[in-house]
């Protein structure tokens, strides 16, 4: 949070709102107090390029990828069902635009 004050006006500044920053503000001042409520939506995530099917030989490199519309969003792989975890084979990058 940041606050900045400029003559009478008062601002609380959020930046990156999160879902958790939703509620029931309040500014207290000797003179009384102002109320308001922050709504946060969840931002809708477009998938611009999904997986696809991959056929390899044996020892051969597999390279999955995903492109989404936003590019702080961390994703979890899944093999039938179960994270997969990083180790020397298997390698998981996130790139930003």
């Amino acid at each position: 949070y940041r606050f900045k004050k400029d003559g009478q006006r008062h601002h609380l500044i959020i930046n990156e709102a999160t879902l958790e920053d939703a509620g029931r503000y309040a500014l207290r001042t000797s003179g009384g107090q102002a109320l308001a409520e922050l709504i946060v939506q969840e931002k809708k995530l477009e998938v611009y390029q999904s997986i696809a099917d991959l056929t390899v030989g044996s020892k051969d490199q597999a390279v999955f990828k995903c492109e989404v519309s936003d590019e702080n969003v961390r994703g979890v792989w899944l093999k039938n069902g179960k994270e997969l975890v990083p180790d020397g084979r298997i390698k998981v990058s996130h790139i930003g635009r």
